[in-house]
């Protein structure tokens, strides 16, 4: 029961957290927000997937299914939980990376790593089901996160005005 918990409020608190400091960020707590936010995303999310051995109560391993066809990489993308988990930590992974130039790839990497990394937690565990295609739907999920920062990234652009644009 606390294990759901717990694997249920990685999300939102590190979300949370960021947030709070994208608000105040051009403010004195910039730069102290913003290191609580990267600690908080550094620490939380490589430790939530302890949640596969603590739930398994150990190391159980399954094998993985590692090949599929077209039919099933499109079915895969039914996966709505993913999409929508991978495109949240997508944005949140780039809001990490203020001024960083490649802010945008480092973010699908983040993504794929950490899809990867749950793939091989799954198999290594036997919870859930280890299966490669899910990695579909978790790029699907960083792709749309990328549309939505660039999207509000343009909206930033047309607010400033061209006299201040640095």
């Amino acid at each position: 029961m606390w294990l759901e918990v717990l694997a249920r409020s990685v999300l939102p608190v590190v979300a949370v957290v960021t947030c709070i400091a994208l608000a105040l960020r051009r403010t004195r707590w910039s730069e102290t927000t913003l290191r609580a936010s990267r600690w908080t995303y550094s620490i939380v999310f490589p430790l939530s997937l302890l949640y596969f051995p603590l739930k398994a109560g150990g190391v159980r391993p399954v094998e993985c299914e590692w090949t599929f066809n077209a039919s099933l990489a499109v079915y895969s993308l039914r996966n709505i939980p993913h999409t929508v988990g991978f495109a949240i930590f997508f944005m949140l992974s780039v809001a990490q990376l203020p001024n960083v130039k490649h802010a945008i790839s480092w973010s699908f990497l983040a993504c794929f790593a950490l899809g990867f990394l749950v793939e091989i937690a799954e198999g290594a565990t036997g919870i859930h089901h280890c299966r490669m295609r899910d990695l579909i739907p978790d790029m699907a999920g960083a792709c749309v996160g990328a549309i939505a920062v660039l999207l509000v990234r343009q909206l930033a652009a047309q607010r400033t005005p061209s006299g201040n644009a640095a």
